[in-house]
């Protein structure tokens, strides 16, 4: 509207500051830059590249350790005496082309192969935590139109397709009565409300909020200990069924063990499946079980695919009442195997251990992500939300993909529905196919 007036114009406006690329620290891409004895800096020449870190150093030093590593930091180069930069690369300058070393890790000469580069950039999805989503995005995509400056073999812009950005993982933050941070193996706790030093009633903790893990404030916890106790299955169940990824986790004893108890759920059915195996009866009673892996599957499918994982785990669940019911309704031992094999592989990508410890138990050797049967999906009768002005007042049972008049028409023969249209004047309708329909009045 400003620029149809001519009173004003669109612009953009770019706020990337100098960055700063040095660390104070031994670990880092070392700069290849030494001063002479006026303090001139000069590169370091081709024949003493590339400059490699000193090993075996002691790191506890106050300040950066190489300031104290003298027969590395300093160096004789056609009879001059120069001391090395001792600051190095932070590492956000590595992860901001990896992507492109990846493409070709046994280039020797180079970073990179073009070839290999033009075969596999850019990368079609990038996941990174909420951290990532400014700079690390930010100097990727710099990096990308750096190297490709001038460079007519580099074809790319962009270095990622896609980018989703995950949540933190969150745990209580806990301090003893001097103020220093304590480990939540530290802590214990005897009626959920008051907080102890471990052993040690008299000092009192104080419990902050949930924040995200981190070492400073010692609110991480050990995945050694996790997988030890409850296995590494149950550590990603609970990880993905807390919230959406893009949502925080937030970390607790009673989630982890929950979901450690569901996965003895699922063993226990197992159980349960290869008896029925075993019972090898001679004809199947319906296609529910059918239908249901075809339903399951297509749910898992769209789901992986929406980066929607905490339903997947709500689908398990379903899965799992489905199948509580339906196991001893004597289906055949082909039908069994055949449809226990596709919901084991749809369920890897959240518990590899356990699906290929199943499937291994009814010998399923050639696995691939399963071919969805539509014509078993296909729903003879839906549920349509009616919404008057927004608010759900009822369903219509219908056939699926009816059209809106023939919809309206069945809910003006509603008596339920009828005595919010009775009298009123209708605005608009929005209808969502096989969903639901919005009448405004």
């Amino acid at each position: 509207i400003l620029e149809e007036r001519n009173i004003g114009e669109k612009k953009i406006n770019f706020r990337l500051k100098d960055w700063g690329v040095s660390r104070q620290r031994y670990w880092g891409c070392p700069i290849p830059i030494m001063y002479d004895n006026t303090g001139n800096p000069h590169p370091v020449p081709n024949e003493l590249l590339p400059v490699k870190l000193p090993e075996n150093i002691d790191l506890d030093t106050k300040g950066n350790p190489l300031d104290h590593i003298k027969d590395w930091k300093y160096i004789e180069y056609n009879g001059e005496k120069f001391t090395r930069e001792t600051d190095t690369l932070d590492t956000f300058v590595d992860s901001s082309w990896y992507f492109l070393r990846f493409c070709s890790p046994n280039e020797k000469n180079y970073g990179y192969n073009d070839d290999e580069i033009n075969y596999w950039m850019p990368v079609d999805q990038y996941i990174g935590g909420v951290e990532h989503a400014i700079l690390h995005l930010l100097y990727s995509r710099f990096f990308m139109r750096a190297i490709g400056y001038k460079k007519d073999n580099f074809k790319f812009n962009e270095p990622f397709e896609g980018l989703f950005t995950q949540g933190m993982v969150c745990h209580e933050t806990y301090k003893d009565e001097k103020g220093n941070w304590l480990r939540p193996d530290e802590v214990e706790t005897k009626d959920g409300k008051k907080y102890f030093v471990k052993n040690k009633l008299e000092n009192v903790v104080t419990v902050g909020p949930s924040e995200s893990m981190s070492k400073s404030k010692k609110n991480t916890i050990d995945p050694e200990n996790i997988i030890l106790n409850y296995g590494a299955d149950a550590a990603r169940l609970f990880i993905l069924s807390d919230s959406p990824p893009e949502k925080d986790v937030q970390w607790s004893e009673e989630g982890i063990t929950s979901s450690f108890k569901f996965i003895q759920k699922l063993w226990n059915l197992n159980t349960k499946i290869l008896d029925e195996i075993k019972s090898d009866h001679k004809n199947d009673t319906d296609l529910e079980f059918e239908k249901y892996t075809n339903k399951f599957l297509k749910k898992v499918t769209e789901n992986l695919e929406s980066f929607s994982y905490n339903k997947i785990i709500a689908n398990l669940y379903e899965a799992y009442s489905f199948f509580i019911k339906k196991i001893n309704s004597q289906y055949t031992r082909t039908t069994l195997i055949n449809n226990y094999k596709k919901i084991l592989i749809a369920m890897m990508p959240v518990v590899p251990h356990l699906s290929s410890e199943c499937l291994n138990l009814i010998d399923a050797k050639k696995i691939s992500w399963p071919i969805i049967d539509e014509n078993l999906i296909k729903e003879e009768i839906i549920n349509i939300v009616v919404q008057i002005n927004g608010k759900k007042r009822g369903l219509v049972k219908t056939k699926p993909d009816i059209i809106e008049s023939e919809l309206f028409n069945i809910i003006s023969k509603d008596e339920q529905l009828l005595k919010y249209l009775n009298n009123k004047k209708i605005k608009k309708k929005i209808y969502i196919k096989n969903k639901l329909i919005n009448i405004i009045l």
